[in-house]
């Protein structure tokens, strides 16, 4: 399998601040990619510039806000010209519990981040990803194919 050619791309990543954003991001910057990470962590756009002054840049967002997305794609533009990836990657884990004990904001904020944050991130990258022929990817956790801490249960 041909490996895609991420050399003069252009990359955007949700929750680029933690452990699998921030590993990812430094990866695409070692296979020639400029990156955008976009995160709920103040100091955002100083951990973008630790891990490249040049080829990264940060963006403290909330995935659940699609406009702050908009305006991250369209920062990224101005500062690198372009969107090529995008990659949904923020998430949160509900506490373990049975749907019938979670409290409702609880649930709401789960679905808010896992759901309608991947939904936000997407569509706000779209007309660059189309435009550049690029790639969306989804980051999910075992989570999504097995019963687990966070998951939904009814009993």
């Amino acid at each position: 399998m041909t490996a895609y050619e991420l050399a003069g791309k252009v990359v955007l990543i949700t929750g680029g601040t933690g452990g699998l954003g921030s590993a990812t991001a430094r990866t695409l910057l070692s296979r020639g990619a400029r990156v955008g990470i976009v995160d709920l962590h103040p100091d955002t756009p100083e951990i973008a510039a630790r891990i490249s002054p040049s080829g990264v840049v940060g963006f403290t967002a909330d995935v659940c806000d699609r406009g702050a997305l908009d305006d991250a794609v369209a920062h990224l533009c101005e500062r690198f010209g372009r969107v090529d990836v995008v990659i949904a990657n923020a998430g949160i884990m509900g506490r373990g519990s049975t749907l019938r004990a979670m409290p409702a904001a609880a649930i709401d904020k789960v679905l808010a981040v896992n759901i309608n944050g991947v939904v936000n991130t997407v569509n706000a990258a779209m007309k660059q990803i189309i435009a550049n022929q690029g790639q969306v990817v989804l980051i999910s956790s075992v989570f999504a194919f097995l019963n687990g801490m966070g998951s939904f249960p009814t009993r």
